[in-house]
């Protein structure tokens, strides 16, 4: 059996924004640890935060429309034009995303950025800063097959 779709796209969405000029292969899924300073700055994170599901057929089991909510988190360290750094790194992600997203091929019907949240923190020797964007992703499903894109 195949995984839950929900895996198959967040993967999907990791690969699509793999190899991107600023963050390159710094790309990690579901982090809860912060980037190391060196190593991994700039990167980007992707997980999933949360999905809803309304069914599109009747009788059970039916085809189920998810809508699911991914997040990319851009993170970068800089001494000026962090701003700037965040918004070069977020046009290399949305072009990498926009439709038709290759990656997601055969898995979603649509992806879509909903918002960016930009945060800035001056606490460390150089600035560090992140902006997360948070994309719908509407995918098909039947009720009885999660792992199986219709």
């Amino acid at each position: 059996m195949a995984n839950h779709l929900r895996r198959q796209i967040r993967e999907a969405i990791a690969t699509a924004v793999t190899g991107l000029t600023t963050t390159s292969t710094r790309v990690f899924q579901s982090r809860v640890y912060p980037l190391e300073r060196g190593t991994d700055l700039p990167g980007l994170l992707v997980f999933s935060l949360a999905e809803t599901s309304e069914r599109r057929t009747m009788p059970a089991p039916g085809l189920m429309e998810r809508t699911l909510r991914v997040q990319v988190v851009a993170v970068a360290r800089a001494l000026a034009d962090l701003d700037d750094t965040l918004d070069g790194i977020c046009k290399e992600v949305e072009v990498a995303l926009a439709m038709p997203c290759a990656a997601l091929a055969g898995l979603a019907k649509t992806i879509t950025l909903t918002s960016t949240d930009v945060e800035l923190q001056g606490t460390s020797d150089r600035p560090v800063g992140q902006a997360a964007m948070t994309y719908e992703v509407v995918y098909l499903a039947a009720e009885n097959a999660p792992d199986v894109a219709f």
